[in-house]
């Protein structure tokens, strides 16, 4: 039997009112098949030419990309693989409010014959985790990391391969947590679910990476995942999969992170982003405009890169305070926390002991209530619905605190 002296949550009822979203114009709709919590804009990006440009991070406000670009008059090769110029870092300035500068090589130090992929920074900037692969093995990356000179504009030094590389597998697309605690990245290593998978390792304070730990099958499939990307919250990752029902080739993913393994069912991010053919490297700029790559449209491999503007949906989650019988509780302080226990916001509830707060679908939240006289309580909330006009109300009823007799032996 349950104890009395609890707060019940109950599910009063679902009431739908106007949308509440970032969008201070006007409310727009999400595009099919879009179940991924933003509405997207999309737009083709002015810097993309005759080969591939795909997105990799963010370094000194400079985009960096991974380029078939050719180096000079002759190139640096092709890669019989691609049928492309064998791949390159490049970097374009980030104009806010405007398309991106056109491209630089982003290092001469990093440079190789073979193939550059994807790269990823430390949050300081200082250290840099690089892949590459050989001309003999193009389809094989290893992964490396380099320190940035102090004050030096670009040099990097003490460039050393990372442990968990091996020539019997790829690593590619590495990706470090705005905390600096993960690094992500897809690979092909034996004991995964088939294809590339999807792996995080820590990253100690040393500086050195644990042993890497599979996402699970909630993201992994038998089919190829890669592209990892995390939202700077650490709750959304992002990633590109040819699995999960994908309209055709990769398609682009979000799920929702609990508790650093607990991730929700991948939900697609619409016919906005994904196409019927290759959509990858999806990832955030900043808290609303990111940038991703397609080949959708191209002959062969060769991909776009696309702009984007992702506003948020938000909804309402309502209701009041009450005691056992009903009554309302005024001047209670209400908290919500997210899903690793941050603080989001906190009310008092006044007169008419309402409480009121905006949520993003797919998040988990706790609700606390704190009030002199009556028990301490938290609950779990969770919205699964996308619907941009939806309103939760939930009644909060606390318990009376039970008063001891100390007198009593």
């Amino acid at each position: 039997m349950k104890s009395p002296f609890t707060l019940v949550l109950t599910v009063f009822t679902l009431f739908f009112f106007n949308t509440i979203s970032t969008d201070p114009v006007k409310n727009k709709k999400t595009s099919p098949n879009n179940d991924s919590g933003y509405i997207f804009d999309v737009n083709v990006s002015k810097i993309n030419s005759e080969y591939s440009e795909i997105p990799s991070a963010v370094f000194r406000n400079k985009l960096v990309m991974v380029s078939s670009k050719k180096i000079g008059a002759i190139g640096n090769g092709t890669d019989k693989n691609t049928q492309q110029p064998y791949y390159n870092l490049f970097c374009s300035d980030i104009n806010k409010g405007a398309d991106l500068s056109q491209p630089l090589l982003f290092s001469r130090i990093l440079y190789s014959k073979g193939n550059e992929g994807q790269v990823s920074f430390s949050p300081d900037q200082f250290t840099i985790y690089y892949t590459n692969s050989t001309r003999k093995n193009s389809k094989n990356y290893q992964l490396y990391k380099a320190n940035l000179k102090p004050n030096s504009s670009g040099k990097w030094i003490n460039q050393k391969q990372i442990s968990i590389s091996s020539e019997n597998y790829s690593i590619e697309n590495p990706h470090v947590s705005s905390d600096g605690n993960f690094l992500y990245f897809s690979s092909n290593m034996k004991g995964g679910f088939g294809g590339f998978d999807i792996y995080k390792s820590f990253i100690r304070t040393d500086g050195s990476i644990s042993e890497p730990i599979n996402l699970g099958r909630t993201i992994n499939t038998e089919k190829d995942e890669k592209y990892p990307h995390t939202s700077k919250s650490g709750n959304e990752l992002f990633f590109s999969s040819k699995g999960h029902n994908s309209q055709g080739g990769f398609d682009i993913f979000i799920s929702n992170n609990h508790r650093n393994l607990n991730y929700t069912e991948p939900r697609n991010l619409g016919v906005k982003i994904n196409s019927i053919r290759d959509d990858i490297a999806f990832m955030l700029i900043d808290e609303d405009t990111g940038v991703f790559s397609s080949n959708a449209g191209n002959v062969g491999q060769r991909f776009n890169m696309y702009r984007f503007n992702a506003r948020a949906i938000y909804q309402n989650l309502e209701g009041i305070v009450v005691k056992e019988d009903g009554n309302a509780i005024p001047n209670t302080i209400v908290i919500l926390y997210d899903s690793s226990g941050k603080e989001v916001e906190r009310q008092i509830t006044g007169k008419d002991a309402t409480y009121s707060f905006k949520i993003r679908p797919f998040e988990g939240y706790h609700l606390k209530t704190i009030k002199a006289g009556f028990e301490d309580a938290m609950v779990e909330f969770q919205s699964n619905n996308t619907n941009t006009d939806v309103a939760f109300n939930e009644v909060l009823q606390l318990a009376t605190k039970v008063k001891i007799d100390k007198t009593k032996s």
